[in-house]
């Protein structure tokens, strides 16, 4: 009971040791690497966009836009090292426009491709679907030859559930 208490109290103030030695550790490593922190924060802005827009479970925006955006911005981080990871570098690369539509246009290149895929897929499952569809309808037909219509479940009942026959048969 007593440890019960001791996990509430840890959580409501903070969250637990390790996520705070995860927070401090990311925080020294974004200032020892600030010229690197500053390009990619500014480069994949769209990335976090679409995070926070992404309500899906998978993820999967996040994944093609993220993973399209940081291709982009990959040949600026190479310039940033090849220029001696200099904090003025990163600056002049993220203050040219030219640079920033470039970063950017890869992650407008993962949202058309996710765009593009998602279409492509739901009318692959939908195709997937009629056939299913046309495979039963073909199982039942089968079915019906070889056991009679009673098994179609159409036949009118009577209170002991057995079927009704016409008035004209008798």
């Amino acid at each position: 009971m007593a440890k019960a208490k001791t996990k509430k109290k840890s959580s409501a103030q903070g969250g637990s040791f390790k996520g705070r030695i995860l927070v401090v550790s990311m925080l020294l490593t974004s200032i020892v690497a600030l010229p690197t922190t500053v390009l990619l924060f500014i480069g994949m802005l769209p990335t976090m966009a679409a995070r926070l827009g992404d309500n899906s479970k998978q993820k999967t925006r996040v994944l093609t836009v993220g993973f399209m955006n940081f291709a982009a911005c990959f040949p600026f981080w190479y310039k940033l090292m090849q220029g001696g990871h200099k904090f003025d570098v990163a600056l002049d690369l993220v203050m040219d426009p030219i640079h920033i539509i470039i970063m950017y246009s890869g992650a407008l290149i993962g949202w058309a491709i996710e765009w593009g895929l998602s279409g492509i897929v739901s009318s692959m499952m939908v195709q997937k679907g009629y056939k299913r569809l046309e495979t039963i309808k073909e199982l039942q037909s089968e079915l019906i030859a070889k056991w009679g219509p009673e098994v179609t479940g159409d036949l009118p009942l009577d209170r002991f559930g057995f079927p009704i026959e016409n008035e004209k048969e008798s």
